[in-house]
């Protein structure tokens, strides 16, 4: 699994290392620290895009953040509940 600093995300998208901060202390994010430095995951990119627009763009703060994103963790586990039993259904059927 590929990361990158989170000093050169914030300079790639132009904000600042205490959004980061703020998005990992609401557990919104996923930071690796090695060697004093703090890195993010390839694959937390699609989710750090994902709040940043809606942060800056919808001007959501970060309380309303975490709300949102454990309202969209739900859905998705409500749809995949939802097609295993349509599988199931199928199944029988």
């Amino acid at each position: 699994m590929k990361s990158i600093p989170v000093k050169q995300i914030c300079a790639n998208y132009n904000i600042s290392q205490s959004f980061i901060d703020e998005l990992y202390k609401y557990d919104l994010i996923e930071l690796i620290e090695v060697k004093s430095v703090w890195y993010i995951s390839n694959l937390e990119i699609a989710q750090l895009e994902r709040l940043m627009r809606m942060h800056f763009d919808l001007e959501i703060n970060f309380e309303g953040l975490d709300v949102v994103n454990n309202l969209l963790r739900q859905i998705g586990d409500l749809q995949n509940e939802l097609t295993i039993l349509r599988n199931r259904i199928d199944f029988y059927e």
